[in-house]
């Protein structure tokens, strides 16, 4: 015998239909949000190292475009060049200075000093620097004919994803 015949309601199967699907929805979106966290994590620190390396980039250009020539005019104050380091004579502000820029692990540094850090999250042999005449064609650093100074930073900018950066200085005269 019914008390109410003309009430209608929700059965409990149903209820717990409506439930579950809600639930399905549910996580559905906290696992879309996660993701759009995660890509805004990554994106943020991309956009870090990105600045932090063309910042060390940048600072390398200063440095390496106030090479000196030596007293005769006949070639610049580079004492040494290879693949991964340089040193060199830089004039700032009518001062003579002696630098070396090198990578040293993960780091690319000024003058051997641990506190001259230009970066780091640099890959093995991730600093090349490559020496150049007023053509273009490859020299020793040494040479009389150098002109110009490649540099190519390959950083790792978030994990498991590296990025090449690439400047070229003319030397002044």
């Amino acid at each position: 015998m019914r008390l109410f015949p003309n009430q209608r309601g929700f059965t409990l199967i149903e209820f717990i239909v409506v439930i579950i699907v809600l639930g399905i929805l549910m996580l559905g979106g906290v696992f879309g949000l996660r993701q759009v966290v995660d890509g805004y994590g990554l994106a943020r620190d991309n956009s870090a190292s990105t600045q932090k390396v063309q910042n060390a980039l940048d600072r390398m250009v200063i440095e390496l475009s106030h090479i000196t020539s030596n007293s005769t005019g006949t070639r610049y104050n580079v004492s040494a060049g290879t693949a991964g380091s340089i040193t060199y004579t830089a004039n700032f502000g009518g001062a003579d200075e002696n630098h070396t820029i090198d990578q040293s692990g993960s780091l690319v540094r000024m003058d051997s000093d641990s506190t001259l850090i230009l970066t780091n999250q640099v890959t093995a042999n991730g600093l090349q620097l490559s020496y150049m005449d007023g053509n273009g064609n490859a020299v020793n650093a040494t040479d009389t004919s150098m002109r110009m100074i490649g540099i190519a930073l390959t950083v790792q900018v978030i994990p498991g994803v590296t990025r090449t950066f690439n400047a070229r200085v003319a030397l002044q005269r």
